[in-house]
């Protein structure tokens, strides 16, 4: 039962991350084809829930893979990760969306 679980949850996971990033590049298409800028980058410490390495490697690469994302640094600790985004706004979205990845990974992986 737990081969059909962590299947169903990849394929969840799957999904989830696809639609993601389709809608940061339909965002960013817009951007760039429209004549007012819409970026407003900034670097953001964001608190990381997972503890093991293989989780961590598959969040910093989702980051990465996210178009308006980039993961930059790992702290010491592995408590905190420096992500620059390229469309930050003053509501958070940027680190619920990586919190409900992270929670999705730490469902995958543990």
């Amino acid at each position: 039962m737990k081969i059909i679980d962590k299947t169903y949850q990849a394929a969840l996971f799957l999904i989830y991350y696809l639609i993601k990033v389709v809608q940061a590049n339909v965002y960013i298409a817009y951007d760039i084809l429209t004549p007012k800028a819409l970026s407003t980058p900034e670097l953001i410490w964001i608190p990381i829930k997972i503890k093991t390495d293989f989780g961590l490697l598959l969040l910093t690469n989702l980051i990465t893979m996210t178009p308006g994302t980039l993961s930059i640094e790992l702290s010491e600790d592995k408590k905190k990760i420096l992500v620059h985004s390229l469309y930050n706004d003053k509501n958070g979205n940027v680190i619920e969306d990586i919190e409900k990845i992270q929670s999705k990974i730490i469902r995958l992986t543990t």
